[in-house]
């Protein structure tokens, strides 16, 4: 019947015809009868070959607090100009079903979901893990959405290189402090400052720092030729940064050639001999080259144990 009252009837009318039935809908006190027909009127105008049509149904009946499932997950399955009104604003959906749905939805409308004001710690938690970048930048940029440990740990697992959402996740000021902790190593300068003014953290968080920047340099010097080494060098030590902890960090890392030159550049010692004093020289003229190259005598003890291990190593 439904399909025979909707028949005769040009695009302009279904869409008045989407409209009543979607505002039938939501009304909770209608006549069981009535609401029988409202919800079949309503699926096959779910199936109108006209998207607009589709469209006003579900933007009609997105506030209904009670819809059929298969209703619903129709709408919830159409192209974006019909799913995204609807999944950003209906509460129809349980934890359950979002889990399932952000997985067969298309970007558009998890991004929709994403925007949600009413979005649960499970749903959050279904986007952060699956949803693509824009996805999470639109999760973390809503200030309803809940960013407990869970959502947080995986939005930091999976967009360690996409340091544009970590920098807006770093905006919130309703963040764990563990995981503000973790931000810090993963967000841009200006961020990491946001999330030190924010939460007043700079005591926590300049460790992690260091540490991060660290293995970031680390990471790169080990590429380099001994002339860019020496290059590098330099520079580093231009800008202070070529500081103890930095060169104990190298040479329990193994990265024994960047140890070498840092020591020469800061020391003024050929390269040859700084080598010769690390591999073989007796103790008193190392912790000699550690004083000329700034190495606190507190931190000596580290360095030469260390030195032992690479000596035993190269022996081996």
């Amino acid at each position: 019947m439904p399909h025979e009252l909707l028949a005769g009837l040009d695009e302009s009318a279904r869409i008045q015809v989407a409209l009543r039935v979607g505002s039938g809908l939501a009304v909770e006190a209608a006549d069981a009868a009535d609401r029988r027909a409202a919800e079949l009127l309503a699926h096959s105008l779910a199936k109108d070959a006209v998207e607009e049509v589709r469209c006003a149904l579900s933007r009609a009946i997105r506030d209904a607090s009670h819809l059929p499932r298969d209703l619903a997950m129709m709408l919830a399955h159409d192209v974006d100009s019909v799913c995204c009104p609807f999944l950003e604003v209906t509460d129809v959906f349980s934890d359950a079903d979002w889990q399932s749905l952000v997985l067969t939805i298309s970007r558009g409308a998890r991004i929709a979901a994403a925007k949600r004001e009413s979005i649960s710690d499970t749903l959050a938690l279904a986007l952060a893990e699956t949803g693509e970048t824009v996805v999470a930048e639109t999760l973390v940029e809503n200030p309803n959405a809940p960013m407990g440990a869970a959502v947080c740990d995986r939005l930091l697992d999976r967009f360690t290189s996409e340091i544009w959402v970590l920098d807006k996740l770093a905006e919130r000021s309703d963040l764990l402090g563990d995981i503000v902790v973790r931000l810090t190593a993963c967000v841009s300068a200006a961020a990491r400052e946001k999330l030190t003014a924010t939460y007043g953290m700079e005591d926590f968080t300049a460790p992690v720092v260091a540490e991060a920047e660290t293995a970031a340099l680390l990471q790169t010097v080990r590429k380099l030729s001994t002339a860019d080494l020496v290059a590098a060098a330099e520079t580093l030590h231009a800008e202070k940064r070529l500081t103890p902890y930095l060169l104990l960090a190298a040479l329990r890392n193994r990265e024994t050639a960047f140890l070498e030159v840092a020591l020469s550049v800061i020391s003024g010692r050929s390269l040859a001999h700084v080598r010769s004093v690390i591999e073989r020289a007796e103790e008193t003229t190392v912790r000699g080259l550690f004083d000329k190259s700034g190495v606190p005598v507190s931190m000596q003890d580290a360095f030469l144990a260390e030195i032992e291990a690479v000596r035993a190593a190269l022996k081996c």
